[in-house]
């Protein structure tokens, strides 16, 4: 017959091992998590400002090909595409909003906060940049005299 040993000693970790991995674990995070939140932050950022720079590059389409003035002009929370020489005597109108913690915090054109493209025309009115500011980062999208579109 078969013997079974009654008094088998079980083989595993103990709490205080584990215990011990889980604060390694914790203090890991604890260092990766505020890098985390600021490269998604980041992301959001760039994807805020591709955005405004594919509507710049939109408008500057629409005003060659279409021969309409087109334009854009910025608030602290957003901007506005619209089609004319200027918004306040624009047909046609569209506003964007950014989020809460998301800003324009600087425009650079001679003409103030809006600029526009002229009748078929690919060059902008004035050369210049919009800048972005999330609180952490901030982005610039640029607008040169010969009408090149970019962001960084």
């Amino acid at each position: 017959m078969l013997s079974f040993k009654k008094n088998r000693k079980l083989k595993g970790f103990s709490i205080f091992e584990i215990l011990i991995t889980l604060g390694i674990i914790l203090m890991l995070s604890a260092l990766v998590f505020p890098f985390t939140l600021q490269k998604l932050q980041e992301s959001k950022l760039n994807s805020y400002t591709s955005q405004l720079a594919t509507d710049i590059y939109f408008q500057q389409q629409e005003s060659y090909y279409k021969n309409s003035a087109r334009g854009v002009s910025f608030s602290t929370h957003g901007y506005t595409i619209f089609d004319g020489e200027t918004l306040d005597t624009a047909t046609e109108s569209s506003e964007t909003e950014f989020p809460i913690n998301i800003s324009v915090t600087a425009v650079d054109f001679p003409t103030g906060i809006e600029f526009h493209f002229s009748q078929g025309e690919f060059k902008p009115s004035s050369s210049g940049y919009i800048q972005l500011f999330d609180g952490f980062n901030t982005m610039r999208v640029y607008i040169n005299q010969e009408g090149l579109i970019y962001y960084e």
